[in-house]
């Protein structure tokens, strides 16, 4: 049973990410370029993921958004199994593949490593200025920074979009699921949370980040008439950074 969030005349109308990155495939051991290329997890993950899956029992999420790639389809398989999805009196929750939230293509550089790729001079300008120079075949850096933009729109209009599941805490902010991928949990913190460049984190396989969100009144009222990526600056006063979920040592 869902429930439409009940909202006050000037609520503060907070919302809750949580940003897990997938576990470790192959390609994450042996520090290769994993853009858009389907690899799976490595035999073991149910062990790497398991602090995880147990530290998000206490969650009961309003929405779920996985990237639509095979090892963020697995990481969420493992972390909310079927049956937790299934709380009394409720149907089971449906994740929402979301292809928005796929790691940069690399292009050609997709599989090679750092020691391939050092003595090419494109190569050298990317690590230099990634957002100026866009990979042999790959994502031009303001294509992701455009498409995760779009994603994060779509989560500021939560009030009038969103069916809130109940929780039982009528205090709480909704919370709300990401599986996705490294690059993108940065981008996302950059976008969102201030002073935070892109190498301000570094979320290794399996951890998670919240980041809680608050929405003033006539910022929610400007985005019932537009979407425009140009809001996030307006956005980043009242994101409260809130830090890890789960120790990565």
């Amino acid at each position: 049973m869902t429930l439409k969030h009940d909202f006050t005349e000037n609520p503060p109308w907070d919302l809750e990410l949580v940003l897990v990155r997938h576990g470790t495939t192959l390609w994450n051991r042996e520090r290769r370029y994993l853009g858009h290329s389907d690899l799976g997890l490595l035999p073991g993950a149910e062990q790497e993921l398991e602090p995880l899956r147990e530290q998000l029992q206490r969650y009961s999420f309003a929405r779920i958004y996985c990237s639509d790639l095979i090892r963020c389809r697995q990481t969420l398989q493992i972390i909310l199994p079927e049956s937790e999805l299934k709380p009394d009196n409720m149907s089971a929750w449906s994740a929402i593949m979301e292809p928005r939230l796929r790691e940069l293509h690399f292009g050609e550089w997709d599989g090679k490593t750092y020691d391939m790729l050092k003595d090419e001079a494109l190569y050298r300008a990317w690590i230099d200025e990634p957002q100026r120079v866009t990979p042999p075949g790959g994502e031009p850096w303001k294509d992701f920074v455009n498409r995760l933009g779009e994603f994060l729109d779509s989560l500021y209009e939560w009030p009038k979009m969103m069916e809130i599941q109940k929780t039982g805490l009528s205090d709480a902010p909704p919370s709300v699921l990401v599986v996705t991928h490294g690059g993108v949990i940065r981008q996302l913190a950059c976008m969102l949370v201030p002073r935070h460049d892109f190498w301000s984190l570094n979320p290794k396989p399996g951890a998670a980040i919240t980041i809680q969100l608050r929405l003033e009144q006539k910022l929610l009222e400007d985005l019932t008439t537009t979407r425009s990526t140009a809001s996030h600056l307006d956005l980043v006063t009242g994101h409260k950074f809130t830090g890890w979920l789960v120790e990565q040592t």
